[in-house]
């Protein structure tokens, strides 16, 4: 029995941690074991789960973080790869949001990787004055403070124009 008294006593405490929340000055959630100024505790359920129990709902810090990483962005014209025909140099670019901008939110255009278009809340850019050639589109999303918040992949494709020489 001393002994098992003994062993208590050296053992580390059986005593479940605390975790505190709290915000960078980017808003991304900070966990900590150490309070700091303005953060949160927050309660965490230590017991192991069982096989039966319905998976408990995420923190709100947690569902918006995955809600930011379901964000798809994706250019519909031009196609990847594209070879287009335009004496103007004009182009129409449609685009798809999934799911709909939020309220604030906004899309830019990157041409050739330079911002082209102001923000805006529609999902159709004219471009005007393209030059002939290989040229890279890319759709951004970004929050009422001009933050980054999703982009799609870079959409490839190329711009002919007819000449003499070349009348297709």
């Amino acid at each position: 029995m001393r002994l098992l008294l003994t062993l208590l006593l050296l053992s580390p405490p059986l005593v479940a941690q605390q975790v505190y929340l709290s915000y960078d000055k980017d808003g991304t959630p900070v966990y900590s074991d150490q309070p700091t100024a303005g953060a949160r505790l927050v309660e965490l359920n230590v017991s192991p789960p069982s096989a039966s129990a319905a998976p408990a709902n995420p923190p709100a810090d947690l569902q918006l973080s995955q809600a930011q990483t379901q964000i798809r962005l994706q250019i519909l014209e031009p196609v990847a790869e594209q070879n287009l025909l335009s004496n103007s140099g004009e182009l129409r670019v449609q685009t798809r949001v999934e799911p709909e901008l939020p309220t604030g939110h906004q899309l830019r255009l990157v041409f050739d990787q330079n911002q082209l278009s102001p923000p805006q809340r529609t999902s159709g850019f004219l471009l005007k004055g393209i030059e002939r050639g290989e040229h890279q589109l890319q759709l951004q999303q970004i929050d009422q403070n001009g933050k980054l918040i999703a982009e799609s992949p870079v959409t490839r494709f190329y711009l002919r124009k007819s000449s003499l020489f070349s009348p297709n």
